[in-house]
């Protein structure tokens, strides 16, 4: 199995993107923008917690960012108000540009609440506590059920993420410690249970890990034997894990640029033995005169091996409060490196994928007023005519406007009422 159109394809990260009900102008523009640069999916939170006993100094030491952006907050008196007109913004932004999410449930890290703040709140004592006590997993289905129930209609949404680099240990400063029996097995064993609980809300959708990749083998290497409590290996194998995920960051993890391309091959080798795709989903250089020659490496090994990629992350600075956020990663729609890191990778994806490739726009896009409708689901399409897709492209599904006749001797089948894939 295989991405249909989304094969080796130049995504974007944005946690950024999705915040304030009163920005849809902004949204919708940013969405645009990466629309028109040949994005096809964006990723994003689709969590903000906040604890309202969180006492200053205490685990954890969060960056909750205007309160008027919660989604979700656990109350003095014990009680939980999940409040979505947020992530509202975002979806219906997405529907109108035509943009598919993949959407993260909660954060191994403190920022923006995450995982911790259910663990301080119902009887926690390790970060791994998250993972096992039976009171923090129920109110973590308890979010799931409430974002995933009020979306799966969408045509917006490609994939549910479980959570942001689920690990047995955090920051080790502003998350809480790890606890001493965390291992591999207790967090493939949590994925299991929380992708089996979202199939059974939402069967139609991909459900994938959030996983940094790291594997469970033997090895000296920290990324290769387990020491964050991951399995790749083990995860992608899950009846209900559709496609896993890896993230790479040479410069925070010691490591070397080509020792990513390896890290690349390895995770392809892995999805080609499961028979299931992955994603390399999150990837960054902080020293941008050396960008483009580092990930432009680490593209074409994707392009080569058919491994679909997102840089991390999203920039541009035509919001209407001008640049968002740089944590020195992000890659800008305006800088000239965005050119062959994005605009170009798109081209070659697509072109790969035998769609037309993107041009850079000469023209401006325009921030729009956030409409009155509500949310929507879009009918699926009649199967016409045209220039034919090649083996494992896209051929059909909701909201779908391509071609949708396969080249022989492949067919269009339908893998769910979103797309349908040449095989």
């Amino acid at each position: 199995m295989k991405f249909a159109s989304i094969v080796a394809a130049a995504f974007a990260s944005a946690p950024a993107l999705a915040w304030g009900t009163d920005h849809y102008a902004d949204v919708k523009l940013g969405l645009q923008l990466a629309k028109d640069a040949g994005l096809k999916v964006m990723r994003t939170w689709a969590f903000h917690d906040n604890n309202r006993t969180y006492v200053s100094g205490g685990l954890p030491q969060y960056g909750t960012g205007a309160e008027n952006t919660v989604m979700q907050f656990f109350e003095k008196d014990g009680s939980v108000k999940i409040d979505l007109s947020k992530l509202d913004v975002v979806i219906e932004a997405a529907e109108a540009t035509n943009m598919k999410l993949i959407l993260a449930l909660t954060n191994n890290w403190a920022d923006y609440g995450g995982m911790d703040v259910y663990t301080v709140n119902l009887g926690g004592r390790y970060h791994d506590d998250f993972y096992r006590l039976p009171a923090i997993k129920k109110a973590f289905k308890n979010y799931i059920s409430a974002v995933v129930n009020r979306y799966k209609d969408s045509p917006a949404v490609f994939a549910w993420e479980i959570a942001n680099e689920p690990r047995c240990g955090a920051d080790g400063t502003r998350n809480l410690p790890r606890g001493p029996d965390c291992t591999p097995a207790t967090i493939t064993s949590w994925v299991s249970e929380m992708s089996t609980y979202i199939k059974s809300l939402d069967p139609n959708h991909l459900v994938t890990t959030g996983s940094e990749g790291g594997f469970n083998r033997q090895s000296d290497d920290w990324t290769y034997n387990g020491a964050d409590g991951t399995d790749f290996d083990a995860e992608i194998k899950l009846p209900n894990i559709d496609f896993n995920t890896f993230h790479s960051y040479p410069q925070y993890w010691s490591k070397t640029t080509d020792w990513v391309v390896q890290w690349i091959k390895d995770h392809a080798a892995a999805g080609a033995t499961a028979k299931k795709p992955v994603l390399h989903e999150e990837y960054g250089w902080t020293d941008k005169s050396t960008r483009i020659a580092t990930l432009s490496k680490w593209q074409k090994a994707s392009l080569d091996l058919e491994v679909s990629d997102m840089y991390w992350q999203f920039g541009t600075s035509k919001f209407s409060y001008g640049k968002n956020h740089d944590d020195r990663n992000t890659i800008y729609l305006e800088d000239d490196e965005a050119q062959p890191l994005v605009y170009e990778h798109a081209a070659a994806v697509n072109a790969a994928n035998g769609g037309a490739a993107p041009t850079k726009p000469t023209t401006t896009a325009t921030a729009t007023s956030k409409p009155s409708t509500t949310l929507s689901t879009t009918s699926k399409p009649t199967v016409t005519g045209g220039p034919t897709v090649p083996r494992y492209g896209q051929c059909g599904g909701a909201s779908w406007t391509g071609p949708t006749v396969c080249a022989s001797p492949y067919t269009c089948k339908e893998q769910n009422q979103w797309y349908s894939q040449c095989l």
